[in-house]
C-alpha cells in the first residue's frame, strides 16, 4: 500500500511550571497516517511497543516503532478516533512513516493515508483556545473538537527553566490552525532542557537508551523488536542511557555556559558519554548520553568543553509510568 498523500525531567528541585506561555511551533512535518479498518487495531499492536488492540474512540497512548534488532524507527502518538487510528509521528514525515507501515501490510483489511492540513506544537493555553478540555490532558491523552485533535506531548522548558506543558495541534482536515511564529517559540521554549529526545531519535538507539519506558508495555507480547529489549531489560545488557546536561551556573561565568555537541562528559576523571544535542532556550542545558554504569548521584561531573571543564549536573528524564507495568 502507498500513502495517499509525562511527566516532565526534573532540572533542580523548585520544579515551576510556567504562569503565562504562549508559543506556537510548527510540526508539520511530522507524520499524520490515519490508519483505518477493522484490522487497523491489530496490525498497529503487533507493530508498536505499546498495548493499542483493545483501546476505543479517545483513547491515545504514547509508542515506539522499533526494527527487528529493537532500534528506534520512530515515536509516535497514537490517538484512537471514530473514523479511525491517527498515527503521529517524531521524525518521520507522513510518506516515510506510509512506506515503513508498507513494508508490514499483507492481507489485512486495513488502510492508510496521510492526512490533514498541519501540526503544531502549542502550550495548553493555547491548545485549550482551539480544543476544549486540552488544558487539562494528561500525559499522551487526547481530546478532539471537529476537525482538530490536541494531544498532551513531552513538556518543554522556557528561558527561566519554568517547565511548559505542551499540547500537539493537529487538523486532521482542513480546519485552519494558528498561525506558528516559529523564530520567536524556539528562543522562548525547548524540549532539549525538557530532557526530551529529537535528534536521538533514530537506529543508533533502542527505547531503553532513551529512557521511554512511557511507551513500552512489557507484558503485551509480541511486536518488532521485542525481544531484543526483552533481553536488554532481562538480563541487564542496555549499556547506555539518555540524560539531561545543565552545567551548573553557580560555579561558571554565565557568559560561559555553552556546551556543544560532541563535548565529553567526566565523571571522577574518566569519560562517561557525550553531549548529543544542546537547548536554544536554557544556556549550558544540554542532553548527553552517558554509559549506565557510570555513578552519577554520588560523583560530580563536568564537561570538557572548547574553552575547559565545566562542572554540571545529570538528571534522568523520569517517565510518565513505571518501567514495568
Amino acid at each position: 500500500m502507498i500513502c495517499t498523500k509525562r511527566r516532565r525531567i526534573d532540572t533542580d528541585t523548585d520544579h515551576r511550571y510556567a504562569d503565562s506561555m504562549s508559543f506556537v511551533v510548527d510540526a508539520s512535518a511530522r507524520a499524520r497516517v490515519l490508519v483505518t479498518g477493522p484490522g487497523g487495531p491489530s496490525f498497529l499492536h503487533r507493530l508498536t511497543t505499546q498495548h493499542v488492540k483493545d483501546l476505543v474512540a479517545g483513547d491515545a497512548r504514547l509508542a515506539v516503532l522499533t526494527t527487528d534488532k529493537g532500534r528506534i524507527v520512530d515515536v509516535v502518538h497514537h490517538v484512537v478516533l471514530e473514523e479511525g487510528i491517527l498515527l503521529l509521528g517524531t521524525r518521520l514525515d507522513s510518506d516515510a512513516l506510509c512506506a515503513w507501515l508498507d513494508r508490514y501490510f499483507f492481507t489485512e483489511n486495513l488502510a492508510f493515508a496521510a492526512i490533514g492540513s498541519g501540526a503544531l506544537v502549542v502550550d495548553l493555553a493555547t491548545a485549550e483556545k482551539h480544543v476544549a478540555g486540552a488544558s487539562a490532558l494528561v500525559a499522551w491523552a487526547a481530546v478532539r473538537k471537529g476537525g482538530l485533535v490536541a494531544v498532551r506531548t513531552f513538556d518543554r522548558v522556557d528561558v527561566a527553566g519554568a517547565v511548559v506543558p505542551a499540547a500537539l495541534l493537529v487538523s486532521i482536515d482542513d480546519t485552519a490552525l494558528p498561525a506558528a511564529d516559529t523564530d520567536a517559540a524556539v528562543d522562548a521554549v525547548d524540549a532539549v532542557a525538557a530532557g526530551v529526545p529529537g535528534v536521538e531519535i533514530g537506529e543508533a538507539h533502542t527505547p531503553l537508551d532513551l529512557e521511554l519506558h512511557d511507551a513500552i508495555h512489557w507484558s503485551k507480547g509480541c511486536y518488532i523488536g521485542q525481544e531484543v529489549i526483552a533481553r536488554l531489560d532481562t538480563y541487564g545488557k542496555q549499556r547506555k542511557r539518555l540524560m539531561s546536561v545543565v552545567v551548573d551556573a553557580a560555579t561558571q561565568d554565565p557568559a560561559d555556559n555553552v556546551i556543544a555537541i560532541g563535548d565529553a562528559v567526566v565523571i571522577g576523571g574518566v569519560v562517561v558519554g557525550a553531549v548529543t544535542s544542546t537547548s536554544t532556550a536554557v544556556p549550558g542545558a544540554g542532553l548527553a548520553m552517558v554509559k549506565l554504569a557510570a555513578d552519577v548521584t554520588e560523583n560530580p561531573a563536568v564537561v570538557r568543553t572548547a574553552t575547559g571543564e565545566k562542572s554540571a549536573v545529570l538528571k534522568r528524564r523520569h517517565a510518565a509510568q513505571q518501567p514495568h507495568d
